[in-house]
């Protein structure tokens, strides 16, 4: 398949890390234009985490922190709402489904499941599972 948008992510990361001038922007801009999307190098991602079709259309915004086993589908947008601090924190093994929206400084608990489409902008209870606009609970997996 080739490289996916999470490669040139954690190239470019690992470059700024390392403390090269210049690169590690045109490494990042290399990704963005392969890919369609935008996973910012201020965000926090899991070396775990994975998107669908190798990212296209998936916006991670700065201060974002996502956890191990995650999973975001394409088109998934996941950044702060404008005019409010603070940003998103999805937990571990969390599934966003196709266009989905995480919006505000929200905590996504571990296991919970985010519908296609939906529109989340207050906080996910571990292991629930949420659709619809704006995204509310519609139930809670077993442990």
């Amino acid at each position: 398949m080739g490289p996916t948008a999470l490669t040139f992510y954690r190239a470019a990361k690992r470059l700024k890390t390392l403390g090269v001038p210049l690169l590690p922007e045109v490494v990042a801009a290399m990704g963005k234009r392969m890919h369609q999307c935008h996973v910012d190098l201020e965000a926090r991602l899991h070396a775990s985490v994975e998107l669908g079709y190798g990212g296209m259309g998936v916006v991670v915004a700065p201060g974002v922190e996502i956890g191990e086993g995650s999973f975001l589908s394409q088109n998934v947008s996941v950044e702060p709402k404008l005019g409010v601090p603070g940003a998103p924190r999805l937990g571990r093994n969390v599934f966003v489904g196709v266009g989905a929206h995480i919006l505000g400084p929200v905590t996504v608990g571990d296991g919970a499941v985010i519908g296609a489409n939906a529109v989340v902008t207050s906080d996910v209870a571990p292991r629930a599972v949420v659709a619809g606009i704006p995204g509310r609970e519609l139930k809670r997996k077993a442990l």
